[in-house]
């Protein structure tokens, strides 16, 4: 038997994002690698047993029927979903032990097709649903958009989506913009974000006119250098454009700085404020790019979180960085190794982000990993290969999600 439940899974997961362009949710895919040595008890204990009610909701995923039946009949864990295949839901048993699993409380998302979904009888249950988008369905969504620019009167159908329900394989900004603009969808599995930086790819994306506006508002307040820091730190963009800054020949430190918080310790906060008020005022207004800005964050926050307990700040910093800067090219679109070739990095940074080797590269790997759909499979090997074990991995992320609400954004709308 496994020492813990956490090293017979691996874990991946999958931001869901709402109107708002916040995250909304998170979907936690399970994969059982030894699955004598799971049962759900184990795994909802693992997830805290009282999932934070200020982190997004943890729609639960796993890959072994015999798992999620057990966790339909344990007590639920609030701020929870589970994700229940459309088979389940085919025969009288499987829908019995739905029925109960709904009366005892658990959160029910129905994982199945949107074609399906608009065919399928009422449930008799208060359920949800997970739906897949088609190539079919999307043609007809996009022709139905008031984006697409087609008068009413020229539109073939009205629009296929069906409101209130969480879409995956999204794969256009425009449809993207559809489903949550203008047929009420409650939120998107994953994100265009190819699609997105196409539309920005003839210069570099500005910083985060919400981002900003927080820091402004924490600087009035005199808030701590900590809050200032983890406020900065949700915008690549900014924490590279502050780095430049200060490391100007025009500001004349006089020495290299390739820390964010001595960047801010350097600047003051007058200075920074006066800095940010005298930034070009065409900064970008898109909010469609938070979600791949976002993304990045959190993948970030994991490469930090996979860091062992009680690792120096200025290490854990410098992880956060490192995994931050190593996707900078594709918001800035200039070769990463001539942008950060602008900063005074660490060798570390250089060898993680540029040539996937030393210190940090598992660190980065893992958590690219995790963070993929379709590469969790690839998780036990990897782990193995650079000397972490599963159950770090696990836990690592269970904090990381536990914890990536986003600084002073309002809060999304919640399941009800």
């Amino acid at each position: 038997m496994s020492h813990t439940v956490l090293d017979s899974m691996a874990m991946g997961y999958q931001p869901v994002w709402n109107s708002a362009r916040q995250l909304a949710a998170v979907r936690l895919e399970v994969r059982t690698l030894q699955p004598e040595a799971v049962d759900a008890a184990h795994l909802m204990r693992a997830l805290g047993d009282d999932w934070p009610e200020s982190a997004p909701v943890l729609i639960i995923a796993v890959d072994s029927p015999t798992l999620l039946r057990q966790a339909l009949a344990c007590d639920p864990v609030q701020n929870t979903w589970l994700e229940v295949p459309a088979s389940q839901f085919e025969d009288a048993d499987r829908m019995a032990r739905l029925s109960i699993a709904a009366r005892k409380g658990h959160k029910l998302l129905r994982r199945t097709t949107l074609a399906a979904h608009r065919g399928a009888a009422r449930m008799s249950v208060d359920v949800r649903g997970l739906l897949d988008m088609d190539a079919e369905d999307a043609l007809a969504a996009l022709q139905a958009s008031a984006s697409a620019g087609i008068p009413q009167a020229a539109r073939r159908a009205p629009s296929p989506v069906v409101a209130g329900q969480i879409y995956a394989g999204v794969g256009s900004q425009m449809l993207a913009r559809h489903c949550l603009d203008e047929a009420g969808a409650w939120g998107l599995l994953g994100w265009p974000e190819e699609d997105v930086l196409h539309a920005h790819r003839h210069k570099p994306v500005a910083c985060d006119n919400g981002v900003i506006a927080q820091v402004q508002k924490a600087i009035a307040e005199d808030s701590s250098l900590d809050h200032l820091e983890r406020l900065v730190r949700q915008d690549p963009v900014l924490v590279y454009r502050i780095l430049m800054l200060v490391n100007s020949a025009a500001y004349g430190v006089g020495r290299e700085i390739d820390s964010l918080r001595h960047a801010l310790m350097m600047l003051g906060y007058i200075a920074l404020s006066r800095w940010l008020n005298d930034m070009p005022k065409d900064k970008d207004l898109d909010p469609d790019l938070h979600p791949v800005r976002y993304a990045m964050v959190m993948r970030s926050r994991q490469a930090q979180h996979l860091l062992e307990h009680g690792s120096e700040n200025n290490l854990r910093a410098e992880v956060y960085t490192t995994a931050l800067f190593a996707q900078l090219d594709r918001l800035l679109n200039q070769p990463l190794a001539e942008l950060l070739g602008k900063l005074p990095l660490s060798g570390r940074v250089y060898d993680a982000a540029l040539r996937n080797d030393g210190p940090y590269h598992p660190l980065l790997e893992v958590a690219r990993v995790q963070g993929e759909p379709g590469e969790l499979q690839r998780l036990a090997s990897v782990c193995h290969q650079h000397g972490l074990s599963v159950e770090h991995a696990n836990r690592s992320l269970i904090r990381m999600l536990a914890t990536s609400r986003d600084h002073d954004r309002p809060r999304p709308g919640r399941f009800h």
